[in-house]
């Protein structure tokens, strides 16, 4: 495996905090009542409460994958080892590539890459081996393969995992394949913490629910008609009453 992935800290594995949140929001006396976070789910209420629990992940993966998982600014921190700071170690070749016929020339191609990078801040000359000046580690990153391993930590609170990381990298197709496989890992993690909430979370806005929004679009265009029916057989409902 290319990547490793630890969950450091999952904040609510009891859904208390979750239970007491759904409570004040809704105007409930019971605040240990752990099922009605699920209730906001099923009625797709927004996902305020869920904003104010975390998890909290150690990666080791590829700078690739970095870049998909920091597109995500509503994550809560971001700590870093870059290449402004630490030596590129290793390439990861691309999981798409591995058992194709390029897979040896982009390795190798990679890794003269990381070499030559390597050279610069070692202070060897790449033209001739002899000994240069060494370059700051925030120039010759420039001149790193983009695939390499960096060592980072980024905590998302609940929604933007439910609402945007699984959707988008997991729970849609067409996601990049290095990326899908660790994320894939966030959620079988944070799944085992609290398998109820997850589940439920992915039957309301996971592969399913995507291809209803699909075939919505599509029923609009192609026939409005049967769409309209649908929509009067099942009218949305107050969730207050």
């Amino acid at each position: 495996m290319s990547f490793q992935v630890k969950l450091l800290r999952y904040s609510d594995p009891d859904r208390k905090h979750l239970a007491h949140a759904a409570a004040v929001y809704l105007g409930k006396p019971d605040t240990n009542n752990v099922r009605r976070p699920l209730s906001l789910i099923k009625k797709r209420d927004a996902l305020n409460i869920f904003r104010g629990e975390s998890a909290r992940f150690e990666f080791k993966a590829s700078k690739v994958v970095y870049d998909h998982l920091v597109t995500y600014t509503t994550a809560n921190m971001r700590a870093c080892g870059g290449l402004r700071a630490n030596p590129a170690s290793e390439f990861v070749m691309p999981p798409e590539a591995i058992g194709t016929g390029y897979e040896d020339s982009l390795r190798k191609d990679g890794e003269a890459a990381l070499e030559a990078y390597q050279w610069h801040i070692n202070g060897i000359d790449p033209a001739t081996s002899e000994p240069k000046e060494k370059a700051r580690l925030q120039a010759a990153r420039a001149v790193a393969p983009m695939s390499v391993k960096l060592h980072f930590i980024i905590e998302f609170n609940f929604a933007t995992l439910a609402e945007a990381l699984f959707p988008q990298r997991i729970w849609t197709p067409g996601a990049q394949l290095d990326t899908y496989q660790v994320v894939q890992e966030m959620y079988r993690m944070v799944h085992a913490q609290d398998p109820e909430l997850w589940d439920t979370f992915y039957s309301y806005y996971g592969p399913d629910f995507r291809t209803w929004a699909a075939a919505y679009g599509k029923l609009m265009k192609e026939d409005p008609a049967l769409l309209l029916s649908i929509l009067d057989k099942y009218p949305m409902k107050s969730m207050w009453g």
